[in-house]
């Protein structure tokens, strides 16, 4: 008998709740075979959320936040393009989505429900969210999408050799919908929101923007911190506030045509790369974690390495050890390592170091300001100068920098 309830559930598109508490979930066959599983939060009201999964999954406070939404009368559906399609987590795999999935998912919501839609996504997911939108657009001629809210958006194509400007996603410069976009105040991509924006706004979007203080992103961490509590809090009464706005603002009947880029590839490193940006080092005035100012201007005379780095990012972390060991070799040579923390306040970074052993100085950037300066678009990354004030190398990823080739490199730089 329960195996005949299942199977009647499942001819109706229903699976049975994972556990107490939990929301049904709605199965969907979409394409030919494409078997997608949809966490739902119902209300009554006029508007269906299509929240899809970031390159990382859902997290803690991705379902609270749409719990809360749902409680505002916006029904919610939660869903993972990537794990619908047997696809890894990552940014690279959330690149090669062409939107047509996403496309299909915004008409079987809409049929389903009778609802009009709004997309949604986080980090990477910004990239599905606006190829789907894109891809509906091509193919229908309905007025049922209202445009996209998107968190703290991440549209690289890759990551840059450090110095150098990020390219984005095609699907940037082919964007007219209507937007929404809630930005982590703290996020790496924060020095080059206008940036994105002037992009997204050049084909006549209207994109409304908040800015969300004290946080790198609402979901960065599996477990929910007070910050991205307290910006989470006011997100559903803003929704349900701009809904009618973004209506005012029809979505585009004809998709702007997308352009073929063809990408430099990862800029990630794996060991010293030649540094080859327009970029020289740039005057440091901060303070240390125990309140001491630090000026520097001068370059020259020893080498020198400018690591920026967060507590939150995990290769930073682990990095710190081998840059313990690389000072304590380079001890009474014509060395210096200084640590720029990035967009994070003394209280957090002095806990951090009470856990984690850091023998070299760190110097506070609270507001981003100076990782804006030195170009760098992620962490850790650290530039390394020779004698005569000039940068050499530079690493956008964690390595091994006691290993000793790295050591005698930077020891041929003292010359």
């Amino acid at each position: 008998m329960p195996g005949l309830l299942l199977a009647a559930a499942l001819a109706l598109g229903w699976l049975p709740t994972a556990a107490p508490g939990a929301q049904p979930h709605l199965g969907l066959t979409v394409g030919e075979d494409t078997d997608v599983d949809i966490v739902r939060y119902p209300a009554a009201g006029d508007y269906l959320m299509l929240w899809l999964a970031p390159e990382y999954g859902f997290r803690d406070m991705h379902r609270e936040l749409a719990g809360r939404i749902s409680a505002e009368g916006i029904e919610v559906w939660q869903t993972s393009i990537l794990e619908a399609l047997f696809l890894p987590n990552g940014a690279a795999n959330m690149r090669l989505l062409d939107g047509s999935l996403a496309a299909e998912l915004i008409v079987r919501a809409h049929a389903r429900s009778g609802k009009r839609i709004l997309l949604a996504g986080d980090s990477y997911a910004t990239l599905p969210v606006l190829e789907g939108a894109r891809q509906w657009q091509r193919l229908h001629e309905d007025d049922y999408l209202v445009g996209a809210v998107l968190f703290t958006p991440y549209a690289y194509a890759s990551i840059p050799p450090l110095g150098q400007p990020p390219e984005y996603m095609p699907i940037v410069d082919a964007t007219n919908i209507p937007l929404l976009i809630f930005q982590g105040q703290d996020s790496a991509t924060r020095q080059r929101f206008d940036e994105l924006l002037e992009r997204l706004r050049a084909h006549g979007s209207t994109v409304y923007t908040r800015m969300v203080p004290g946080v790198m992103s609402l979901f960065f961490e599996s477990e929910p911190t007070p910050a991205m509590r307290d910006g989470v809090a006011p997100i559903p009464r803003i929704l349900k506030q701009m809904l009618p706005l973004l209506e005012q603002q029809p979505v585009p009947r004809d998709p702007v045509p997308i352009r073929s880029v063809e990408t430099k590839g990862s800029g990630v490193d794996i060991y010293l790369r030649k540094f080859t940006a327009d970029l020289r080092p740039t005057p440091i005035e901060l303070d240390t974690i125990d309140g001491q100012r630090v000026v520097k201007s001068d370059f020259t005379g020893r080498v020198t390495m400018i690591n920026f780095w967060a507590t939150w990012c995990g290769p930073c972390v682990e990095e710190i050890p081998s840059l313990n060991r690389l000072r304590q070799k380079m001890a009474g040579k014509p060395f210096e390592l200084i640590s720029i923390n990035f967009a994070e306040d003394r209280q957090t970074v002095a806990r951090f170091m009470e856990r984690v052993a850091v023998d070299y100085p760190v110097l506070l950037d609270v507001d981003g300001d100076y990782a804006h300066r030195w170009r760098v678009v992620t962490y850790p990354s650290t530039f390394v100068i020779d004698s005569t004030g000039r940068i050499r190398y530079g690493v956008n990823a964690a390595i091994d920098w006691d290993d000793p080739d790295i050591v005698l490199k930077l020891e041929a730089l003292m010359n």
